[in-house]
């Protein structure tokens, strides 16, 4: 890689900014572009990559290779960039072949599912990394102690979060995997959930099951999420182990754990004002084994949270991390940024009205991912206003999951909808952010509890959140757009209620 020039199509992207610094400090020369600029672009220009905004073919001057999001070829199969590099013969990878590349000769720990994976992935890195255990990590998300989302080290082993959109990672082949939840997502690439079951599946089977390593492959799955476990019956005749995790008394007794070598389960649990579990194991080998005693406490709320604890600590005590080096880590393990990332609290001034507030930016999309989330707030936060602002993504997603979204947003005291954030799709009349206000209004929750307005644009939407402000709220600002800009104009006091 040393003297080859990369050039990024995309960069602004969390995946891919993070690999494209990675490929820098492997001694690669980079250059990136993305069609707008952003925080994330921003910041890898401070790490000293050229970036430029919009695609032109003359970004391709002396580029070896163009590496590029999927996102990207996507939403224009015609780019300028992408079709010279094309007629060109320059190499054209996506970033998630790269990093495969990377990860040769590693032992790799992979962290994939449709929930959570960003969280549990910076939960287990930070574990090894307290352990001594140096890894190389990649993650979805800004680690506030990485001050990046990923880190270079020096050990056997790399640590990265596997998306399972266009396929993205079938191109690791890790020796640890865990498997946080599955569910029906990507709509715009995956046929139905049966493609995207059997995607999952070829992803196992082509886990490292040969390498000559301490830990045996081994496959972690969420034994509370159902799609986890069809996933356990396709894989009756996969060679590795299989480790579970589950909560006490979350899901009915459960039969097919009954073939599964240990299982993990947080028992003891605090959910209210404060976040805080215990684990137990049962049918476990000696070095998985939990003797219950270590009590594990969070800044994070929410059993969501303890769930994807519990599935770094398991992937960590295979590592032979100890309990209580365990427990140090996810005490001082504050979020990723946009996750769950308490952005202000205190006294708040807009116009004339002052008050004390919590702002909240979340990463949450998905009608799961939302419905947890404020259930979690509820819990945490007792007694305070829960405000909701969400910015739909994408146009197969919001029309897909439509009926999901009507009662995702029951934690919520007023719920605020901005317009629709497109990614890598186009407008074509399929459905509009009013639509899902209108049938959230109609909801007995928002008749008779809450509220439900629409708010536009983000600019818009920012605006209406600051007239709609009152003292104690709680706001959760949630999306995985660009809403995370109407905290950004909220706390440079660049609006007027």
């Amino acid at each position: 890689m040393k003297k080859t020039h990369l050039h990024f199509m995309g960069i602004g992207g969390q995946g891919i900014s993070a690999v494209a610094q990675m490929a820098q400090l492997n001694g690669a020369r980079v250059s990136g572009c993305d069609q707008r600029a952003s925080a994330t672009t921003q910041a890898i220009e401070r790490a000293g990559i050229p970036v430029q905004i919009g695609h032109s073919a003359e970004h391709l001057a002396d580029v070896d290779m163009l590496v590029v999001s999927p996102a990207v070829a996507a939403l224009d199969k015609q780019n300028p960039e992408l079709l010279a590099a094309q007629q060109s013969g320059i190499q054209v990878i996506t970033w998630q072949e790269l990093l495969g590349e990377l990860m040769q000769n590693k032992c790799l720990l992979s962290v994939c599912g449709v929930h959570g994976k960003g969280t549990t992935t910076a939960m287990l890195s930070l574990m090894l990394v307290d352990a001594g255990l140096d890894p190389t990590c990649e993650i979805g998300g800004v680690v506030p102690r990485f001050g990046a989302n990923y880190r270079l080290g020096t050990s056997q082993y790399f640590v990265n979060e596997a998306d399972e959109f266009n396929h993205n990672f079938w191109h690791y082949h890790p020796r640890v995997a865990v498997v946080t939840s599955i569910e029906f997502e990507h709509p715009e690439f995956y046929a139905d959930y049966e493609a995207f079951l059997q995607a999952f599946e070829h992803f196992i089977r082509g886990m490292d099951t040969q390498g000559d390593w301490s830990v045996p492959a081994t496959l972690i799955l969420n034994a509370d999420s159902p799609g986890c476990l069809e996933l356990r019956q396709r894989l009756h005749d996969w060679p590795g182990r299989v480790l579970a995790y589950r909560i006490e008394g979350l899901q009915p007794s459960q039969p097919e754990l009954a073939n599964i070598e240990a299982v993990f389960e947080a028992y003891d649990l605090q959910l209210d004002g404060a976040t805080s579990f215990r684990v137990r194991t049962r049918g476990a080998t000696e070095q998985a084994a939990m003797r219950g005693t270590e009590v594990f406490q969070l800044q994070l709320p929410g059993l969501h949270n303890i769930q994807n604890a519990l599935g770094a600590l398991v992937a960590a005590r295979c590592l032979g991390v100890e309990g209580a080096s365990i427990a140090r880590t996810l005490a001082e393990f504050g979020g990723l940024r946009r996750r769950f990332e308490i952005r202000y609290q205190g006294p708040f001034t807009i116009g004339e009205r002052a008050g004390e507030v919590i702002l909240v930016d979340d990463y949450a999309h998905h009608p799961t991912a939302i419905a947890a989330t404020l259930e979690a707030v509820r819990r945490r936060y007792q007694g305070r206003r829960v405000v909701a602002v969400y910015q739909p993504h994408m146009y197969s997603r919001t029309k897909t999951f439509f009926a999901q979204f009507l009662s995702a947003f029951d934690a919520a005291d007023l719920a605020i909808i901005a317009d629709i954030f497109p990614a890598r799709e186009r407008d074509t009349g399929l459905i509009h952010a009013r639509d899902l206000v209108a049938a959230l209004a109609e909801r007995t929750h928002f008749k008779q509890h809450a509220q439900v307005l629409y708010g536009g644009s983000v600019e818009d939407t920012a605006h209406l959140l600051a007239k709609q402000l009152r003292s104690g709220d709680i706001v959760i600002i949630m999306g995985a757009g660009d809403i995370y800009t109407v905290t950004e104009a909220l706390l440079k006091n660049t609006i007027k209620a």
